[in-house]
């Protein structure tokens, strides 16, 4: 009897192997230009690191390398959806503060000086009664409440001492600068 041949077939060929692919980005890099960038750097590779680390050994760098660490360990420490609701309610406010003054001053300008609406009356500065009219407006206050808490955390947290911001930060004694 004859013996059974072990022959395992071949995947079919659906597109370009490893090779292939390794051969299509080294041409597309050379193409681009990118290859001799690459080689260039390597090869002043002391002149190049000499110069960026000069400059990033200036007090100047070394603030905004730290500044950024700084606002990327804030920005890490605070939820996605935080991040957004607190944005968006600025760029709100923002809108609405350029809004009254846009629409203060159309006013203005459209309206006789003569001429007294009800509208100037409720924009007109409120006095002593109407301001003891704001101080019994739950509303108002509502409204003002979270912006006395922010500016008390923002007083309370300016005057704690920071010595190093990644020791306060983490709470890890660091070294350096």
């Amino acid at each position: 009897m004859a013996e059974r041949i072990a022959y395992d077939v071949p995947p079919p060929k659906i597109g370009p192997d490893a090779q292939e692919e390794l051969d299509r980005l080294v041409q597309t890099l050379h193409e681009h230009g990118l290859l001799r960038f690459a080689n260039d750097v390597v090869a002043s590779n002391h002149e190049l690191m000499r110069i960026v680390v000069d400059g990033l050994n200036k007090p100047g760098s070394l603030n905004a390398i730290q500044n950024l660490s700084v606002i990327a360990m804030t920005l890490s420490a605070l939820p996605p959806e935080r991040f957004y609701q607190v944005m968006f309610a600025l760029k709100e406010g923002i809108e609405q503060v350029g809004n009254h003054r846009h629409d203060e001053a159309e006013r203005d300008s459209q309206q006789d000086k003569s001429k007294h609406t009800r509208q100037d009356k409720e924009d007109s500065a409120p006095g002593i009664t109407g301001i003891y009219r704001m101080l019994n407006d739950d509303e108002l206050w509502y409204a003002i409440k979270p912006i006395l808490a922010g500016l008390r955390a923002f007083s309370e947290r300016l005057d704690r001492p920071v010595d190093k911001p990644v020791t306060d930060f983490t709470g890890k004694p660091t070294e350096g600068p």
